[in-house]
């Protein structure tokens, strides 16, 4: 599938909104149009490279007496698939962690493992666990944050669905923990592809099919 175009330079804040729309829905169609099994492979392809990075600092982690905490997500139906990355972290000893939606467009965390009740998000396709919720001080010495997003440039800029969730928890967490954008191979995009509002921030990593890239 080709590559959804870059987007040239923008010269004010509702020329930045319009593209990075537009790139929006070009990307969503697409994603909708990956069959289920291709995102499945791809999906698996992507965590193998990354569990090649994330499985010994994980390790590490858990020889040291510290149980190392991982952020993932509870994945929409079109998004690649943490399954896999969930009951890897979990056998690993790893606290796995999963965003809950909160009003003012912030994000809480929750406790997940595979008998957890959950319930749908009040305004999103996903699901949440029930129960306990935690700020986002309880990722300040993760392992990494493992996000979800619509695509990444190669300079580092995400763009995700348009809330400023992340955006907004980016800005509290510590630079020192690493934060890694699961995406499909075709959503890694050119430096500069994706135009950027002053609060937007960018994640150190990206991993695909392809491989974990630090960009």
């Amino acid at each position: 599938m080709p590559e959804p175009a870059a987007t040239g330079p923008v010269a004010g804040v509702d020329d930045v909104v319009d593209a990075k729309a537009a790139l929006r829905a070009r990307l969503r169609t697409a994603r909708r149009e990956r069959s289920p099994a291709r995102r499945a492979a791809e999906s698996a392809a992507a965590v193998e490279h990354l569990w090649a990075w994330l499985g010994p600092r994980v390790a590490a982690a858990t020889a040291d007496g510290t149980a190392p905490v991982v952020a993932t997500v509870l994945p929409m139906a079109t998004e690649p698939d943490t399954g896999v990355l969930r009951a890897r972290l979990l056998a690993a000893g790893a606290r796995v962690l999963v965003p809950v939606i909160e009003p003012e467009r912030r994000l809480s965390w929750a406790p997940w493992h595979p008998e957890a009740a959950t319930a749908r998000a009040a305004n999103a396709p996903v699901d949440e666990p029930v129960g306990e919720r935690l700020g986002s001080d309880a990722l300040a010495a993760a392992t990494a944050v493992v996000m979800p997003a619509l695509a990444v440039a190669e300079d580092g800029m995400r763009l995700g669905q348009g809330g400023g969730y992340y955006d907004r928890f980016l800005a509290e967490l510590p630079r020192s923990v690493p934060t890694v954008a699961l995406v499909f191979e075709d959503e890694l995009l050119p430096a500069g592809a994706i135009p950027a509002e002053p609060t937007d921030r960018p994640v150190d990593g990206v991993v695909t099919a392809a491989g974990l890239r630090w960009v």
